[in-house]
């Protein structure tokens, strides 16, 4: 059978490769410049798919009476044309838009742009040559074509038909790039060596070449033509086989940076978790100890330690410390160890194994000078208390090391951390009983036998309360978690012990440059336990002050500290001292009282009228306390206390107006409703009335009874409740209706209103067992079930703000005249804080034995900010 035709194979007719990305294939789009390189990348993804034959002929339109293989022609056609025209940019693009065929395009495209052929590259400016690299007559005129085509030539991928493609190595612009290939698509064999990378550079430096514009191509993260995508893969999956392979062909792989930012296989690696741990001690098996320590990434300048330290993994963390050692005192750009990073990201096992094998003989010092102190800052910020104690026993100078970098000194960090204290912990009302109750640890029972029998039983009490708490531990988890809270906030109280006794014993005249500016910023926190450390060791602490002129007492005030407040009233009479103080703006302290509290403040108080409250009981507090002419003295601005107070709080009367009705108004409806239903239940009674006497037929009955007692209690209360809340939204709501009025017809409002809901409930259980209980007496169980319902959504829902009310209006308030005692002592060790965590207080964790075995050791200090012997067990901290 002769014939002249090729016809295309059945199946399929021709190639459609629809799900292509040719944004894997196509860096560049064509702007008329570039076509060469546009050229050479559009023929390496039409080759590789075999679609060629659309654009030289090798697949013409088949014949007219194939419909077939027509209609697939012409959708091959068309996907190749749309790959074409989508990497064309919009002034070319609109040239096009009339060519019906990919053929045709190309050719258009071929005639108007091929000005730039491999022959006129020698003329223009680059000039490739096996064993000589890239050689350049470098033109000014031609130097972004130069660039263009340098990029290309680093980034190309060599491949040969017949054998598998092997990676780039990459080792950035300092090193040598080295193209391995039998030859280019477009026919040039060659590859770039050392020599190349030196012409490079001289270029740059004549031209203001930018290296980092070529070798973006080689470094971009979808890493559009690099072989090393496959490499990523396994190593962001943990497939090792995969990775294997490719490092069997090249062995430079296992180092070669693989994505922009210079990360190695093993970088990726550690930071996938347990998942790729496999992965990750096959490949350190494959690497030397030095070349670990030479895998950088290229801006943080990290090792695959400091990723894995980073992400927290603990397993990789072993293997790379394993293998080699040095890899600990490796530092970043930011001068950080692997530990640090581990400490920053609140990584506690993989912080505690790496200080288990830190040595503090090794350059960088990780536990002395500068390192030392951001290490034990860190772990302050981190709130590994006991740790901190740890270090600060071992390594004491930590406490008075000034750091070089003008970071936070270990007092300034513990200053910051108000909430690492119980007076920055905000308890409810069960949770405070908690907290007071719970025993940090118990005693030893058989070491206390010998004491003799009274010690012994006083023993078996502590043992057999601890077995309690823990039993109730376990059954409610939330007590555990009260008890390490507890340890916790005794934990950094002796740690601020320690740092300022270790701060005192430098001389008078160098300690000041310690304490200065924590205690600033301990009254701005309202870190009360810190604030009253640094008083009681450095009474002259109280006469520093910020760089706006504000002292301990006006920050109190200003912050709306009151436990720091508090503090003034502990004083002796170089108190009124301070009742005379200004700042730079010619504030005194009741200006000060009449600014806006900070947001965090305020939020701290349910619905604007009780923040308005809170508002004027700091004002009336600090009003008692100065002199009676501060109250009409005017500041700056021309504004005395009282106009200040007005203009700050301005909005917050408006919105405590706004609540305060929406409020009342809510309850007016409910109150309103009980009301109606309750008086027409003492209409028409249970039973009905009888027919002679008109008197209820259950009259005699004692729940007849209890239903006419409840009933009427429930009208007067609801009535009564009813006419307080219309009284709110009547109010004038004046800034001083706030602090006493407003708050006490809403909190008698509620009180009636939850004794009429109490009553009404009960007169409708006594109606239901006159109607249906017929001397049934369990019928009352349900009864009283079903009416506990609605009673106890009230109370959780309703009576955390009523508690609040009347907490905030007719509690003690908010400034004691007395505070604890500050006279006494206590001892504590480290060694403790490792008992607990064996006692199961703490969680378990990886502790390092070294730093176990602490010799405890006795540190005089200054008051506890609570009573050890009001504790259930005196605790060695």
């Amino acid at each position: 059978m002769s014939s002249t035709t090729v016809s295309p194979p059945s199946s399929p007719p021709y190639p459609y490769p629809s799900t292509v990305n040719i944004s894997n294939f196509i860096s560049v789009k064509l702007t008329g410049h570039n076509y060469h390189i546009w050229k050479t990348q559009f023929l390496c993804l039409i080759q590789g798919h075999d679609m060629s034959g659309f654009i030289d002929n090798t697949f013409p339109p088949p014949p007219l009476q194939e419909p077939e293989n027509i209609h697939s022609w012409k959708r091959s056609d068309a996907l190749l044309r749309g790959w074409i025209l989508s990497s064309l940019t919009e002034d070319i693009l609109t040239k096009t838009l009339t060519l019906n065929t990919a053929k045709d395009v190309w050719s258009f495209l071929e005639d108007s742009y091929s000005t730039l052929t491999l022959e006129s590259a020698h003329a223009r400016s680059v000039s490739l040559s096996e064993s000589e690299g890239v050689s350049a007559v470098h033109e000014d005129d031609h130097n972004d074509h130069w660039k263009f085509d340098s990029g290309h030539v680093m980034m190309k991928r060599f491949t040969t038909p017949h054998s598998r493609s092997l990676p780039v190595p990459l080792r950035g612009v300092s090193q040598q790039i080295d193209l391995k290939g039998d030859s280019v698509t477009s026919g040039v064999d060659g590859r770039m060596s050392g020599r190349s990378m030196k012409l490079l550079r001289g270029l740059e430096e004549s031209y203001s070449l930018e290296l980092d514009e070529i070798s973006d191509f080689l470094h971009e993260p979808s890493m559009n033509t690099s072989v090393y995508l496959p490499l990523y893969k396994a190593a962001l999956r943990g497939h090792w086989d995969d990775a294997q392979y490719i490092i069997d062909q090249d062995e430079e792989a296992a180092t070669a940076n693989i994505n922009k930012y210079g990360f190695t296989a093993l970088h990726i690696a550690v930071g996938t978790g347990k998942q790729g741990i496999t992965f990750v001690e096959k490949l350190v098996e494959r690497l030397s100890p030095k070349a670990l320590l030479k895998m950088l990434t290229l801006s943080e300048n990290y090792t695959p330690l400091h990723i894995a330290a980073v992400v927290g993994n603990t397993a990789a963390v072993k293997i790379l410390v394993n293998k080699n050692q040095k890899l600990l005192y490796a530092e970043d750009v930011d001068g950080l160890l692997p530990i640090h990073r581990a400490l920053i990201n609140s990584h506690r096992d993989t912080f505690l194994y790496l200080l288990s094998v830190t040595k503090g003989n090794q350059y960088p010092s990780t536990f002395t000078g500068n390192m030392g102190v951001t290490l034990l800052s860190n772990v302050i910020f981190a709130g590994y208390f006991d740790i901190a104690l740890d270090l600060c026993i071992r390594y004491p100078e930590l406490a008075t090391t000034i750091p070089s970098d003008n970071a936070d000194t270990p007092l300034m960090a513990i200053a910051r951390k108000a909430d690492a204290f119980e007076s920055g912990c905000r308890l409810n009302i069960f949770d405070s009983l908690i907290y007071k109750h719970v025993p940090l640890k118990c005693e030893n029972l058989n070491s206390n036998k010998e004491h003799g029998k009274m010690n012994f039983f006083s023993s078996v009490l502590h043992e057999t309360s601890s077995v309690i708490w823990k039993v109730l531990g376990k059954i409610v988890p939330h007590i555990t978690h009260i008890q390490k809270l507890k340890l916790v906030h005794h934990q950094a109280v002796a740690l601020v012990k320690l740092l300022c006794q270790e701060i005192s014993d430098l001389n008078l005249q160098s300690n000041s440059i310690h304490y200065a500016n924590p205690i600033i910023e301990a009254a701005s926190n309202g870190a009360y336990e810190v604030v009253q450390e640094i008083v009681d060791t450095f009474p002259q602490a109280i006469w520093y002050s910020d760089k706006n002129g504000h002292y301990m007492i006006q920050l109190a005030i200003l912050h709306r500290c009151e436990r720091v407040y508090n503090l003034t009233y502990q004083m002796s009479d170089h108190k009124h001292f301070h009742k005379t103080l200004k700042d730079t703006q010619n504030n005194n302290l009741l200006h000060l009282a009449g600014k806006l509290a900070p947001l965090h403040k305020l939020n701290l108080v349910s619905g604007a009228a009780l923040q308005m409250q809170r508002e004027l009981q700091w004002f009336k507090e600090v009003l008692a306390f100065v002199h009676p002419k501060y109250k009409t003295e005017k500041n700056a601005s021309e504004l005395t206390p009282e106009m200040l107070f007005s203009k700050e709080h301005k909005k917050l009367v408006r919105d405590g107006e706004e609540w305060m009705k929406k409020t009342a108004d809510s309850y007016t409806v409910t109150a309103g409703l009980i009301t109606t239903i309750v008086f027409a239940a003492a209409i028409t009674v249970p039973g009905g009335n009888s027919g002679d006497t008109g008197h209820p037929i259950y009259a005699k009955e004692l729940s007849f009874m209890i239903f006419a007692v409840a009933d009427a209690i429930s009208l007067f209360t609801s009535t009564t409740s009813l006419l307080l809340f219309l009284s709110i939204l009547t109010a004038r709501y004046a800034e001083e209706d706030f602090l006493f009025t407003l708050p006490s017809r809403l909190i008698m409002g509620l009180s009636m209103l939850f004794l009429s809901t109490c009553s009404m409930m009960i007169a409708f259980g006594a109606s239901l067992y006159l109607l249906f209980g017929e001397g049934k007496d369990w019928i009352l169980i349900p009864i009283a079930a079903l009416s506990c319902l609605p009673i106890t959504c009230f109370v959780t829902l309703q009576y955390p703000l009523l508690v609040e009310l009347i907490s905030c209006t007719y509690g003690r308030g908010l400034f004691d005249r007395w505070s604890w005692s500050l006279e006494g002592s206590c001892e504590f060790s480290v060694k403790s804080s490792r008992t607990l965590i064996d006692a199961k207080i703490l969680p378990k964790a990886e502790v390092p034995t070294k730093w176990i075995k602490v010799v405890p050791i006795k540190v005089n200090v200054h008051a506890w900010r609570v009573c050890l012997d009001k504790l259930p067990t005196r605790v060695n901290l």
